[in-house]
C-alpha cells in the first residue's frame, strides 16, 4: 500500500516539504499543523496558508518550532 501521509516537525525557516503519493487534485490532499487544518492558496490567492507546488507544500511562513506538520491525501468515496 502506497504511504498517504507524512508527518515532519517544524523549525521556524523551513517552508517547503516533501511528500511522495500521488494525488489527482489539490483538494484531495490536506494539511494539518498541530491537528489545526490550514488553507490552500488558489487562483493567485498567497493570503491562506499554503500552495502545493507538484509533490512540496510550500508554506507561506514556516511553522513554528516544534509543530507537528502533517501532510496527507484523503479519498471521498
Amino acid at each position: 500500500m502506497a504511504t498517504t501521509e507524512h508527518f515532519y516537525t517544524g523549525n521556524g525557516s523551513t517552508t517547503t516539504f516533501a511528500f511522495t503519493f500521488p494525488y489527482l487534485s489539490n483538494d484531495a490532499v490536506k494539511i494539518e499543523l498541530d491537528n489545526v487544518l490550514k488553507t490552500e492558496n488558489s487562483s493567485g490567492q498567497t493570503n491562506n496558508d499554503y500552495t502545493i507546488s507538484n509533490t512540496n507544500i510550500v508554506f507561506n511562513s514556516a511553522p513554528g518550532s516544534g509543530v507537528i506538520i502533517h501532510i496527507l491525501y484523503l479519498i471521498n468515496i
